[in-house]
Parts: structure tokens; sequence; C-alpha cells
């Protein structure tokens, strides 16, 4: 499991991991959770607040999109990968559950959360043992979605 740590390293540093992972467990899977959709404006705004805090992201090109993440993995050894920015995940929550958190937590700018949220996801990739386990994760989280 890694959260926004593979953003930070090389892209060449970041093939070597998910290679390693893979190569060495006959049944293994791999949780990341880290930023996607870079590209556009709401992506750069982000990354140059950080460069100016010297901050590099130096595997921002695996970024760009829900399938640039699933293919770090796919093509380095992986069976399966998917992704889900967490917009998708934040409205399958229970409708009850969120609006009971937005009562307790008064939220004036939704439109910037929907845009924070549209720019991290979470991709899971799995190598070996049954193919339903990262089927039945992307089922969870859509068959929920009101």
């Amino acid at each position: 499991m890694a959260e926004c740590v593979l953003v930070y390293i090389t892209l060449e540093q970041s093939v070597e991991l998910v290679k390693w992972a893979s190569s060495s467990f006959n049944t293994c899977m791999f949780i990341n959770y880290e930023q996607v959709n870079m590209t556009d404006r709401f992506g750069q705004v982000m990354i140059e607040n950080l460069h100016r805090r010297q901050c590099n992201l130096a595997g921002v090109d695996f970024c760009k999109t829900l399938d640039t993440q699933k293919d770090r993995f796919l093509l380095n050894g992986w069976d399966q990968a998917d992704a889900l920015d967490m917009m998708d995940v934040y409205n399958s929550l229970p409708q009850a559950d969120v609006q009971r958190i937005e009562l307790l937590e008064f939220l004036d700018e939704k439109e910037l959360l929907q845009q924070l949220l549209q720019h991290y996801c979470i991709c899971w990739a799995t190598k070996g043992g049954s193919p339903l386990v990262a089927v039945s994760l992307r089922v969870q989280v859509v068959a929920t979605e009101p």
C-alpha cells in the first residue's frame, strides 16, 4: 500500500518497485493512492505550488489519467489493475453518511472539494489469486453509487 509515494520517485524507480513486487510474490495486491488528472489547469497549479516549495513530483507522468495509473502496473507484471478517482469514491458512499458528515463540517466550497477529489485516485493491482478480487472491488464501489 502506498499513499502519495510513487509520485515522488522517478518513473524508473516506480517501475522497478512495481516490477519487484510482481516478480517477488505469486499472489499479491498493490493499492496506490495518489494524484491523477495532472494535465489540466488545476493539476498544473498543484504541480507549480509544490515546485515553488522545492517539492518535485518526479513520477508525475504516471499521474496523467486513470489509464496511466493502471498501465504502470499492467505493463510491469500485474494481471489486473483498476482505478477510481476520489470523486467517484465519494459519490459511492452511503448518502446518509455523507449528509451526516457534511452537517458536522460545513462545506461552503463544494466545487473546490470536487476539483480536489477529481485529482486524487485509488488504484489497485492484483497478481495471481482469484481475478474476482479485483472485479469485486469495483463492483462494490459502483453498486453503491446513487
